[in-house]
């Protein structure tokens, strides 16, 4: 059985502009960078001028995401590797006080 982002994307290649409309809305919504190449494609060759903008902007609005998303992963982790490194401090600390 299709997943969502698989019958999206098959919506995006419709004859109906109102079924790409509404597929680049959903594949925005889910936010999976495989939509970002169909998204391209739409935004170069699609003849609906309104349909081009909401490909690019759907494909902005992903790509952004996904930078937002690896930042957030990569401060949490600098977190943690803060908080670690203070832990070994006050070890270190406390070991050179017994020594």
């Amino acid at each position: 059985m299709p997943d969502a982002l698989e019958i999206w994307l098959r919506r995006l290649r419709d004859p109906d502009p109102a079924t790409r409309r509404e597929a680049i809305r959903q594949l925005e919504f889910i936010g999976d960078p495989a939509a970002l190449g169909p998204l391209a494609q739409v935004f170069a060759l699609d003849t609906d001028l309104e349909l081009r903008r909401l490909a690019q902007a759907a494909g902005k609005n992903i790509y952004r995401a996904i930078i937002r998303r690896e930042a957030q992963a990569e401060a949490a982790s600098e977190a943690e590797r803060r908080t670690a490194s203070e832990i070994l401090a006050k070890a270190r600390a406390k070991r050179q006080q017994r020594d």
